[in-house]
């Protein structure tokens, strides 16, 4: 059985924003769609869309306490919009806490801080370490200073009286998510010994771990949107790679009867969020028969 095949590209882009919208029109008259089924035969798009997005995830912000003399002063962080590690959060704590002068300087000129998050891969979590912060600059290696200016400056807030830790406070939920910890203050209490903290729930790096393919010319009577027509995901395409999902079958749906002047396709997440694209390259390989 013959089929017809429909191409959208970057020439098709809906300008909403999400670079995640297209929509092909039919040249001329109207497409007559009665008794016809619809598949995907390929897409293909770059991996480019930011887990960490203040606007579609609410997960960009975080608070970090930190022991200064006689009492604790909280450092706030908020992450610009982007594709971030768990090594790039650490560089934005630190950042924020060079910005507060929450930090000392090593014989070798180094920032030293206090606080720093990884990956856990044997524990399938996120780590958080906690170091005792000091009460007087340290002498191991030789001559240690303070920032010029801020919290631990000389004419600052200063040290802390008695050796803490720093703790960080999820006061927002979604970030709690990227780094599986529920919204809480960790370690829950003050403590003067260096600790990590695992997530306690899965960390979901990337909110998104699926794509849904949404077509408005799909009639699909098994779902409640009636609209999905496929499913893929990032597969093993890092930052910037191009993601290309090409089905080993094609699974066809039917499509409305009647005629048609355009067909809109969108891009939603697992959670029926609509995807925010960076890069607006993309190809799509719609196919076409009549119903068997």
């Amino acid at each position: 059985m013959c089929a017809s095949f429909v191409k959208l590209d970057s020439t098709n882009l809906v300008q909403d924003g999400y670079n995640s919208t297209w929509k092909y029109s039919f040249p001329g008259s109207a497409a007559d769609f009665k008794d016809v089924a619809c598949a995907v035969q390929s897409i293909s798009m770059y991996n480019s869309e930011y887990n960490i997005d203040a606007a579609q995830f609410w997960n960009n912000s975080f608070k970090i306490e930190v022991p200064t003399a006689g009492t604790t002063s909280t450092v706030s962080v908020s992450l610009p919009d982007g594709l971030y590690s768990y090594t790039d959060i650490t560089r934005s704590i630190q950042t924020a806490l060079v910005n507060a002068g929450a930090y000392l300087i090593n014989p070798s000129g180094e920032n030293v801080f206090y606080i720093q998050l990884t990956e856990n891969s044997v524990y399938y979590a996120a780590q958080f370490d906690f170091s005792a912060t000091p009460t007087t600059l340290p002498t191991a290696g030789g001559t240690w200073t303070r920032p010029a200016s801020g919290l631990y400056s000389s004419g600052g807030t200063g040290l802390p009286t008695t050796t803490r830790v720093p703790r960080i406070i999820i006061d927002n939920a979604a970030f709690g998510k990227v780094v599986g910890l529920t919204t809480g203050t960790y370690p829950s209490a003050p403590a003067t010994v260096s600790s990590a903290q695992l997530s306690n729930t899965i960390p979901q790096i990337h909110p998104t771990s699926s794509y849904i393919v949404r077509c408005d010319l799909i009639k699909n009577e098994y779902v409640a949107s009636g609209d999905i027509l496929s499913a893929f995901d990032r597969g093993d395409a890092q930052v910037g790679q191009l993601i290309s999902y090409k089905p080993s079958q094609y699974a066809w749906m039917n499509c409305h009867n009647g005629a048609r002047t355009s067909i809109t396709i969108s891009i939603f997440n697992q959670n029926d969020t609509k995807v925010k694209f960076r890069d607006t390259s993309v190809s799509i390989m719609l196919l076409l028969r009549p119903k068997k």
